[in-house]
């Protein structure tokens, strides 16, 4: 609920900078690079450079993330797996129940 109302700048910068280390990261040698080149020529049909990549983190904000969470999460039924002991996991209907807020 709370990326669908309250996000802030703080949490999308910090969101961005993780991912952007991240991408980073993978790319430590020559077969995390050619397994990223591979990737990227079968999902786009081109090598995106990370400048690229860069500008469209860059380019996410708030109002977007905000957006894009309440077409996917407000009100909607979530599927819940549990693996262990489930004694303390809350009923689903308490999960579903606080999917969305009533807006007065």
């Amino acid at each position: 609920m709370n990326l669908c109302t309250t996000v802030t700048d703080s949490d999308v910068a910090r969101a961005k900078n993780l991912l952007k280390a991240s991408l980073v990261g993978q790319l430590d040698g020559t077969t995390p690079v050619c397994e990223d080149i591979g990737r990227h020529i079968l999902d786009y049909g081109r090598r995106i450079p990370l400048a690229e990549w860069d500008a469209r983190i860059n380019a996410v904000t708030p109002k977007m993330v905000r957006e894009v969470c309440t077409k996917y999460i407000y009100d909607k039924c979530p599927a819940i797996s549990a693996v262990g002991p489930i004694e303390q996991l809350p009923d689903y209907n308490r999960i579903r129940s606080a999917m969305y807020w009533l807006r007065l």
